[in-house]
């Protein structure tokens, strides 16, 4: 595997660089998994997505991944406002100092972000993971070799032992909560595109994908999560669905939303079992 700086990349592909900033790897013109579950939602909402703004949420996982992943660039980088609050004019000076508020962290914030990273160290698995001599923060540029369009990934950590670590901030890490984040936010998508864009990129297989999961409240219980091979291969095909669209809607310039016919909507079985269990209660009372 060949890592290029990024003050030293030319933009060719494929490629893996390292020291990417955030927002020039956001506007590389390519897709990501982030556009490609747009392109699920439709076209437009891919083509016509306003900027997104980050919300103190993702400021403050941003922080942890960094505290986790890079340390010292967190204790370089990142300013404790301490007891005020984010109104208040200490903390606009701490803003005003660092140039912006991202990098700036309340006293429950900056709190919160240490018993995180206690947690997660005093977990076995995650420290043996955290320990590797690995890469952080490279961002992976290739050709789909079906489509020919550019696909970018960013891996939070590739181990010593070339697997791949994905570090995610969640309210319950426990298995059947986290089956449901993975549902709802496509991690399956993200495990199958990663692991094939890497192998585009530098000729090599992923001997792993795992997800680390932190939960963002104390205890900030720990977990890692490796999905199954049937769950991958879902991934595996969604992507490729959305990877097909995309092409197609780039070739033609073409990005349209939903289409124009009428939807006959069902009752959610969720709404059918209450009704059901509703009218076994009516018939018991009678």
């Amino acid at each position: 595997m060949q890592i290029t700086p990024y003050s030293e990349w030319d933009g060719s592909v494929p490629a893996v660089v390292s020291g990417m900033p955030n927002e020039a790897y956001h506007r590389h013109d390519s897709i990501s998994k982030s556009g490609l579950d747009l392109i699920d939602r439709s076209p437009a909402h891919y083509r016509y997505a306003p900027p997104r703004e980050q919300t103190r949420a993702m400021v403050v996982g941003t922080a942890l991944h960094t505290a986790l992943l890079e340390p010292e660039r967190f204790r370089a980088e990142y300013i404790n406002a301490g007891t005020a609050d984010r109104r208040a004019s200490a903390y606009k000076e701490a803003v005003k100092y660092a140039g912006t508020d991202e990098l700036v962290l309340t006293e429950p914030e900056y709190t919160r972000i240490q018993t995180a990273i206690a947690a997660t160290w005093s977990q076995p698995i995650a420290k043996r993971n955290l320990v590797q001599s690995g890469e952080r923060e490279l961002s992976a540029f290739a050709r789909d070799p079906e489509t020919g369009r550019v696909c970018r990934c960013r891996f939070d950590l590739i181990t010593a032992n070339n697997a791949a670590l994905d570090l995610k901030k969640t309210q319950d890490a426990r298995e059947k909560p986290f089956q449901r984040s993975v549902a709802n936010y496509r991690y399956e998508v993200q495990a199958a595109f990663y692991s094939d864009v890497w192998h585009w990129a530098t000729g090599e297989t992923l001997k792993g994908y795992g997800f680390l999961v932190v939960e963002d409240q104390p205890p900030h219980g720990v977990k890692l999560h490796v999905l199954s091979d049937e769950w991958t291969a879902r991934g595996r095909r969604l992507y490729r669905e959305n990877l097909n669209t995309y092409a197609r809607c780039t070739e033609a310039d073409e990005w349209p939303a939903y289409d124009d016919k009428a939807s006959v909507l069902d009752m959610p079985g969720w709404l059918a079992y209450e009704e059901d269990n509703a009218t076994v209660e009516e018939d018991d009372n009678e």
